[in-house]
C-alpha cells in the first residue's frame, strides 16, 4: 500500500504541488479579505514609484498618459477611451512615401500641457518614428509620419 502511494505522488508530483500552491494563494487571499480593516492598504504601504504614476513621474518626468495602436490602414486596434483618427493617408512630405496621420483624443482633465508623443513601428516595434504632441485644453492630438506603410503604428503620449 505504500509503494503504490508513492508510486502516485511520484508520478503526479507537480500537480500535487500545484494544488498545495493554489491552496496557500487562496488562504492568503481569505486571510487578507477577512482580517485586515478596510482601506488599510494603499499607497503608504507600497513602495515608492511601486504603482504610483505621480511618483513614477517624478522619476522621468512624465507617465504615459494616452496611447493607441492602429493597422497600416489606420483602423484602431486599442487605444485609452476616446481616441479616434481624424487624419490617415499613404503619402507623405515632398513625395516621400509612407504613412501620414493624425490621431485625437479630448480633453482628459487636468492641465497636462507639456506632453511629448512616441511612435514605433512593427510588431514588435522595431524603431521610432517621426511623431509630434499638440496638448491643448480641448483636447490632444498627435501627428506621424512613417517611411513603412505595411506596419501597425503604436503611439504613446507622455505628460
Amino acid at each position: 500500500m505504500l509503494s503504490r502511494a508513492m508510486n502516485y505522488i511520484s508520478h503526479h508530483a507537480i500537480a500535487i504541488l500545484a494544488l498545495i500552491c493554489s491552496l496557500l494563494a487562496l488562504a492568503g487571499a481569505s486571510y487578507a479579505a477577512t482580517q485586515l480593516p478596510k482601506n488599510s492598504v494603499g499607497n503608504a504601504q507600497i513602495k515608492q514609484g511601486a504603482v504610483s504614476p505621480p511618483k513614477f513621474s517624478k522619476q522621468i518626468g512624465g507617465y504615459v498618459r494616452l496611447y493607441a495602436k492602429l493597422t497600416p490602414a489606420g483602423k484602431i486596434i486599442y487605444a485609452t477611451p476616446g481616441a479616434k483618427v481624424t487624419n490617415w493617408g499613404i503619402t507623405g512630405p515632398a513625395g516621400a512615401t509612407g504613412i501620414v496621420g493624425t490621431i485625437s483624443w479630448p480633453h482628459q482633465g487636468g492641465s497636462h500641457t507639456a506632453c511629448s508623443a512616441l511612435a514605433t513601428v512593427g510588431s514588435p516595434p522595431n524603431g521610432p518614428i517621426s511623431a509630434t504632441a499638440d496638448a491643448t485644453r480641448t483636447g490632444t492630438s498627435v501627428q506621424i509620419f512613417s517611411a513603412n506603410p505595411d506596419s501597425l503604428v503604436t503611439v504613446a503620449v507622455i505628460c
